[in-house]
């Protein structure tokens, strides 16, 4: 048995406690991070556990500032969000020297747990039942968020001293977007690499889709649907969009390849419109939410998309005389770093048997560790991604206790040994 596994196996009972104590703190955001989140007492927890395994934490402000100037500079960001008592916290191990540096990065705050009645246990539990840990977080990612700290304490306790630095990045309001990262970035904060312990079943991830939400807005004409063929039904219009725009779906689908990740997706999240069942509706709204992968871009998605707009509109008089107004209010950047680089070729040859590198269809904030602060980066961690934001969350204790040997064997050989 090597250092690592024993050093992991006679602490084993004080890393589960740690995840459970994590869990039984509140740490949800409100209204998606528009609103405020309770995150600070998470934060204060792990300030605690760094400082007690010898390493320095600093608490950082996430401003409006910083925001804004990551919406300007880079095109990402989230306005408009509350911030009192959510700072970021940077967790700092000081290496020997010689070796290169490493960020385990990971978001303390998680979606409200929802209905209550519909757990069938307390949403901060956080007990052991059956081989698996149970609350809110436990997946979405407390399991990674702890167990990358855990990590450096093994390496610790096992005898062994690193070269390079390590950073622990513990970020709010992920959940809002990413504006914990972002702040972190747009600060100017660098190293060698990094690694976002999201949720991926243990599989490497070397890439994910972006993002970019559209509302569209139709103008139609009010009158009583008793003489409905004298007014203009927005309704109507807007469904004949949105079947334009399901075609279009299917042209990205056999017109895009991607070798990891599905071809470009269209989803139809909300829509309102109209008074009442009598009247013809004067107006109708609805969003969507577009998945791309990385080699597209956001212009190009743009373009397919007021395409489709403008052929409706050529074909309908109203229309012509009444365009329909697009906005784009939210977005997130692709993400994909080369599965030749050292990075993802020194994670690969530590994988557990059966995992593999893969991507995600969905974001995280590696893109906003590499594509903004220049940063390789990995997606690595324990938890089933289908358990995130999901009632009666869960992650297996193995899962948890495999995700810290494979941290701290990736900090051994990516930072290197103290002869």
């Amino acid at each position: 048995m090597d250092r690592l596994q024993a050093a992991l196996q006679q602490n084993r009972e004080k890393y589960i406690q740690l995840l459970q104590e994590l869990v039984r703190i509140d740490t949800s955001v409100i209204g998606h991070g528009i609103d405020g989140g309770r995150e600070l007492k998470g934060q204060q927890f792990l300030a605690q556990q760094i400082e007690s395994m010898g390493g320095i934490a600093e608490f950082r402000e996430v401003t409006e500032e910083l925001i804004q100037q990551g919406i300007e500079k880079y095109g990402e960001g989230n306005p408009g969000h509350n911030y009192t008592d959510r700072p970021n916290l940077l967790g700092i191990f000081r290496g020997s020297g010689g070796g290169r540096s490493l960020v385990l990065n990971g978001h303390v705050d998680t979606m409200p747990y929802g209905e209550r009645g519909l757990w069938a246990f307390d949403p901060f539990s956080g007990a052991e039942v059956g081989g698996v840990i149970q609350g809110l977080g436990t997946t979405d990612m407390k399991g990674g968020l702890m167990a990358a700290l855990a990590a450096i304490d093994l390496v610790k306790s096992a005898g062994l001293r690193l070269k390079g630095d390590v950073f622990f990045q513990s970020v709010i309001d992920e959940e809002g977007g990413g504006n914990g990262t972002l702040a972190f970035v747009v600060q100017g904060f660098k190293a060698d690499a990094a690694v976002v312990c999201e949720p991926t079943d243990l599989h490497l991830q070397v890439g994910h889709m972006g993002f970019i939400f559209y509302k569209f807005s139709l103008l139609g004409k009010a009158i009583h649907s008793g003489r409905k063929w004298e007014g203009e039904n927005a309704i109507a219009y807007a469904m004949k969009l949105i079947a334009r725009l399901y075609e279009l779906e299917h042209k990205w689908l056999m017109k895009y390849k991607h070798p990891l990740m599905p071809p470009p997706t269209l989803n139809v999240g909300e829509i309102h419109g109209g008074d009442a069942g009598s009247t013809v509706p004067a107006n109708c709204e609805f969003k969507i939410c577009v998945h791309y992968y990385p080699g597209l871009t956001k212009e190009i998605i743009a373009r397919d998309i007021l395409a489709a707009v403008k052929a409706l509109e050529a074909s309908e008089p109203w229309l012509q005389e009444n365009p329909i107004k697009i906005e784009c209010y939210q977005e997130g950047k692709p993400y994909e770093i080369s599965r030749d680089h050292p990075l993802v070729q020194t994670a690969a040859a530590i994988l557990p048997e059966g995992k593999t590198i893969t991507a995600s269809p969905a974001g995280n904030d590696a893109r906003l560790l590499q594509n903004i602060g220049g940063i390789p980066t990995i997606v690595l961690g324990p938890g089933k991604p289908g358990q995130a934001h999901s009632i009666n969350e869960s992650i297996p204790v193995e899962d948890y206790l495999t995700a810290i040997y494979i941290y701290a064997n990736l900090l051994v050989k990516w930072c290197g040994l103290e002869e």
